[in-house]
């Protein structure tokens, strides 16, 4: 393609925010915030797991949730509501299964495969820690069943990721866990947070809006006064004014009608004296 390009602006290109369509008219930028109140209301949900299950001591450092990651989720699974994806640092994963199994941590300069025992650690994490982090955002409830996903001709596009940073008391060492949230399963979350939709009314909508309520303004009296006389009036000032012999009824500055006002038994009443303007 030639020819000059059409935009103009010295803004680098990775410093513009990219509109998503399937975000449009919807709420998806409370989902970052909310899974960060609900995280900072409970911090040591999934800390309490470690200690229970693998007597490891951790501590929230920070929370993050980012909408794109490069690192892609070791471990996925599907739901009622949608895909969840997960990832753990190899250090915690390593701590968890040493922990587990009564071993003793080693520090190592290699990086050895991951064994099959760390794979099983792995998923069972997953699928734990991943239940913690529904039941914390969806007060106690789950996203359902949580099943092994992989399809190597799908392509899931995941929307928000939340890294949780922990401080290990036993290594002194920071390891991050990974929440990965695809298209439906924000969808879902976003459909929950903006709450049950307003009830529908019965009947025709054309007798509902009858029912709406309408400020009728009714001008009693009025005067045409120079601005400097306007300026100098002062608190307690009386103006003389003669009634009008018929009221203009008005709604939003608009007429609607001309009635008079008579008085009856101490109450003050308005009348009609035309019929009202449909316009």
């Amino acid at each position: 393609m030639s020819g000059n390009s059409k935009v103009h602006h010295g803004v680098p290109a990775q410093s513009l925010t990219t509109l998503k369509p399937q975000k449009l008219g919807r709420h998806h930028h409370k989902i970052p915030q909310f899974i960060k109140e609900t995280t900072n209301k409970n911090p040591r949900l999934i800390a309490d797991y470690f200690v229970r299950n693998y007597r490891i001591s951790l501590e929230l450092n920070k929370i993050e949730v980012q909408e794109q990651i490069e690192q892609a989720p070791d471990c996925m699974y599907r739901s009622a509501m949608g895909k969840v994806g997960f990832s753990i640092d190899r250090e915690l994963l390593t701590e968890a299964l040493e922990c587990y199994y009564g071993g003793t941590i080693v520090p190592t300069q290699n990086t050895p495969p991951i064994s099959t025992s760390e794979q099983r650690m792995r998923n069972r994490l997953g699928m734990d820690i991943a239940d913690i982090f529904a039941r914390s955002i969806l007060s106690g409830e789950t996203f359902g069943k949580l099943d092994s996903y992989r399809n190597d001709y799908e392509e899931t596009s995941w929307e928000y990721v939340a890294e949780y940073r922990y401080l290990s008391h036993i290594t002194g060492s920071l390891s991050s866990i990974y929440i990965y949230l695809d298209t439906d399963l924000v969808d879902e979350l976003t459909s929950r947070l903006a709450g049950p939709p307003p009830a529908r009314l019965a009947g025709n909508p054309i007798d509902h809006i009858k029912h709406l309520p309408v400020r009728l303004d009714c001008v009693v009296a009025s005067a045409q006064m120079p601005l400097a006389q306007v300026l100098d009036l002062q608190l307690n000032d009386i103006l003389m004014l003669r009634p009008l012999d018929r009221y203009e009824v008005r709604i939003n500055q608009q007429k609607l009608y001309r009635g008079t006002v008579f008085e009856e038994d101490g109450a003050l009443f308005l009348t009609s004296l035309e019929s009202v303007n449909p316009q």
